[in-house]
Protein backbone atom coordinates (compact mmCIF):
# COMPACT_ATOMS: atom_id res chain seq x y z
CA UNK A 1 0.00 0.00 0.00
CA UNK A 2 1.17 3.63 -1.01
CA UNK A 3 0.08 5.75 1.57
CA UNK A 4 1.18 8.70 -0.53
CA UNK A 5 -1.61 7.55 -3.18
CA UNK A 6 -4.02 6.94 -0.43
CA UNK A 7 -3.81 10.48 1.02
CA UNK A 8 -4.01 11.96 -2.69
CA UNK A 9 -7.43 10.12 -3.38
CA UNK A 10 -8.97 10.99 0.33
CA UNK A 11 -7.74 14.64 -0.50
CA UNK A 12 -9.54 14.25 -3.94
CA UNK A 13 -12.52 12.47 -2.12
CA UNK A 14 -13.20 15.18 0.59
CA UNK A 15 -12.13 18.55 -1.18
CA UNK A 16 -15.22 18.17 -3.41
CA UNK A 17 -17.29 17.10 -0.34
CA UNK A 18 -15.83 19.72 1.71
CA UNK A 19 -16.74 22.29 -0.79
CA UNK A 20 -20.58 20.76 -1.29
CA UNK A 21 -20.63 20.71 2.83
CA UNK A 22 -19.81 24.89 2.80
CA UNK A 23 -22.09 25.43 -0.34
CA UNK A 24 -24.79 23.72 1.46
CA UNK A 25 -24.01 25.22 4.97
CA UNK A 26 -23.90 28.93 3.72
CA UNK A 27 -27.49 28.35 1.50
CA UNK A 28 -29.44 26.72 4.80
CA UNK A 29 -27.64 29.60 6.60
CA UNK A 30 -28.84 32.09 4.52
CA UNK A 31 -32.24 30.31 3.96
CA UNK A 32 -32.48 30.25 7.97
CA UNK A 33 -31.42 33.85 8.44
CA UNK A 34 -34.19 34.89 5.78
CA UNK A 35 -36.68 32.99 7.80
CA UNK A 36 -35.59 34.40 10.91
CA UNK A 37 -35.67 37.89 9.75
CA UNK A 38 -39.19 37.87 8.52
CA UNK A 39 -40.55 36.62 11.89
CA UNK A 40 -39.43 39.23 13.36
CA UNK A 41 -40.70 41.54 11.21
CA UNK A 42 -44.01 39.75 11.46
CA UNK A 43 -43.33 39.98 15.44
CA UNK A 44 -42.47 43.43 15.63
CA UNK A 45 -45.64 44.24 12.82
CA UNK A 46 -47.96 42.32 15.17
CA UNK A 47 -46.48 43.78 18.58
CA UNK A 48 -47.27 47.32 16.93
CA UNK A 49 -50.39 46.88 15.84
CA UNK A 50 -51.05 46.40 19.58
CA UNK A 51 -48.84 48.63 21.38
CA UNK A 52 -49.53 51.60 19.23
CA UNK A 53 -53.55 52.58 20.52
CA UNK A 54 -51.97 52.44 23.83
CA UNK A 55 -48.69 54.51 23.22
CA UNK A 56 -50.80 56.95 21.45
CA UNK A 57 -53.66 56.75 24.34
CA UNK A 58 -50.33 57.24 26.74
CA UNK A 59 -48.94 60.04 25.25
CA UNK A 60 -53.05 61.84 24.84
CA UNK A 61 -53.42 61.48 28.40
CA UNK A 62 -49.68 62.77 29.37
CA UNK A 63 -50.85 65.95 27.07
CA UNK A 64 -53.64 66.51 28.98
CA UNK A 65 -52.42 65.94 32.68
CA UNK A 66 -49.65 68.87 31.31
CA UNK A 67 -52.67 71.19 30.40
CA UNK A 68 -53.91 70.47 33.29
CA UNK A 69 -51.09 71.28 35.35
CA UNK A 70 -50.84 74.60 33.97
CA UNK A 71 -51.15 77.20 36.46
CA UNK A 72 -53.76 79.07 34.44
CA UNK A 73 -56.14 75.72 34.27
CA UNK A 74 -55.55 75.24 37.76
CA UNK A 75 -56.78 78.63 39.05
CA UNK A 76 -59.77 77.98 37.20
CA UNK A 77 -60.41 74.97 38.76
CA UNK A 78 -59.62 75.22 41.97
CA UNK A 79 -60.28 78.58 43.29
CA UNK A 80 -63.09 79.15 45.59
CA UNK A 81 -64.33 81.88 47.20
CA UNK A 82 -62.37 83.18 50.72
CA UNK A 83 -59.82 80.98 50.08
CA UNK A 84 -56.30 81.89 51.20
CA UNK A 85 -52.80 82.09 49.99
CA UNK A 86 -52.24 79.22 51.73
CA UNK A 87 -55.41 77.14 50.95
CA UNK A 88 -54.90 78.03 47.24
CA UNK A 89 -50.97 76.95 47.44
CA UNK A 90 -52.20 73.32 48.86
CA UNK A 91 -54.89 73.00 46.38
CA UNK A 92 -52.89 73.55 43.50
CA UNK A 93 -49.77 71.03 44.81
CA UNK A 94 -52.40 68.26 46.33
CA UNK A 95 -54.26 68.74 42.02
CA UNK A 96 -50.79 68.12 40.19
CA UNK A 97 -49.89 65.40 42.53
CA UNK A 98 -52.87 63.82 42.31
CA UNK A 99 -52.97 64.52 38.58
CA UNK A 100 -49.24 62.83 38.85
CA UNK A 101 -50.13 59.94 40.59
CA UNK A 102 -53.22 59.01 38.33
CA UNK A 103 -51.26 59.13 35.25
CA UNK A 104 -48.14 57.68 36.70
CA UNK A 105 -48.33 54.36 34.46
CA UNK A 106 -48.02 56.48 31.21
CA UNK A 107 -44.44 55.79 31.74
CA UNK A 108 -44.42 53.06 30.22
CA UNK A 109 -45.24 53.83 26.99
CA UNK A 110 -43.20 56.76 26.90
CA UNK A 111 -39.65 57.05 25.83
CA UNK A 112 -37.12 57.93 28.86
CA UNK A 113 -36.33 61.31 27.05
CA UNK A 114 -40.02 61.79 26.86
CA UNK A 115 -40.91 61.28 30.50
CA UNK A 116 -37.90 62.88 32.00
CA UNK A 117 -39.03 65.95 30.66
CA UNK A 118 -42.65 65.44 31.79
CA UNK A 119 -41.19 65.32 35.09
CA UNK A 120 -39.72 68.19 34.75
CA UNK A 121 -41.94 70.08 33.89
CA UNK A 122 -44.18 68.88 37.29
CA UNK A 123 -41.10 69.98 39.11
CA UNK A 124 -41.12 73.15 37.90
CA UNK A 125 -44.60 73.90 38.65
CA UNK A 126 -44.70 72.54 41.81
CA UNK A 127 -40.94 75.26 42.39
CA UNK A 128 -43.35 77.94 40.48
CA UNK A 129 -46.11 77.46 43.12
CA UNK A 130 -44.36 77.20 46.16
CA UNK A 131 -42.17 79.90 45.54
CA UNK A 132 -44.71 82.64 44.60
CA UNK A 133 -47.34 81.70 47.62
CA UNK A 134 -43.56 82.11 49.59
CA UNK A 135 -44.13 85.65 48.61
CA UNK A 136 -47.02 86.12 50.08
CA UNK A 137 -48.75 86.20 53.37
CA UNK A 138 -50.14 82.43 54.28
CA UNK A 139 -53.63 83.92 55.45
CA UNK A 140 -54.06 86.55 53.10
CA UNK A 141 -56.58 86.38 50.28
CA UNK A 142 -55.83 84.59 47.33
CA UNK A 143 -56.66 86.51 44.52
CA UNK A 144 -52.52 88.81 44.64
CA UNK A 145 -51.30 85.08 44.99
CA UNK A 146 -53.23 83.92 41.84
CA UNK A 147 -52.25 86.85 39.98
CA UNK A 148 -48.99 86.56 40.68
CA UNK A 149 -48.89 83.08 40.06
CA UNK A 150 -50.06 83.52 36.67
CA UNK A 151 -47.89 86.43 35.43
CA UNK A 152 -44.80 84.44 36.73
CA UNK A 153 -46.02 81.44 34.94
CA UNK A 154 -46.56 83.96 31.58
CA UNK A 155 -43.49 85.51 32.24
CA UNK A 156 -41.14 83.16 32.31
CA UNK A 157 -39.06 82.53 29.11
CA UNK A 158 -38.44 78.91 29.47
CA UNK A 159 -41.72 77.17 29.68
CA UNK A 160 -40.73 73.55 30.72
CA UNK A 161 -44.95 72.33 30.69
CA UNK A 162 -44.72 73.52 26.89
CA UNK A 163 -41.73 72.37 25.95
CA UNK A 164 -42.10 68.83 27.06
CA UNK A 165 -45.92 69.21 24.97
CA UNK A 166 -43.36 70.01 21.80
CA UNK A 167 -41.44 67.54 22.19
CA UNK A 168 -44.31 64.77 22.92
CA UNK A 169 -46.20 65.93 20.04
CA UNK A 170 -42.97 65.90 17.85
CA UNK A 171 -42.21 62.17 19.07
CA UNK A 172 -45.72 61.10 18.51
CA UNK A 173 -44.95 62.41 14.86
CA UNK A 174 -42.48 60.47 14.31
CA UNK A 175 -43.81 57.18 15.48
CA UNK A 176 -46.86 57.78 13.27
Amino acid sequence: MNWDKIIEQTIALLFPLIIIFLFVYYMLKSFFDQFDKKRQQELKIKYSEETLPLRLQAYERIIIFLERIKPESMVLRLVEDNMSVIELQKALLQNIREEFEHNLSQQIYLSAEAWKMVVAARQSIIQLVSTTAAEHQPNAPYMEYATDLLDEFASSNDDPVSSAINFIEKEVKEIL
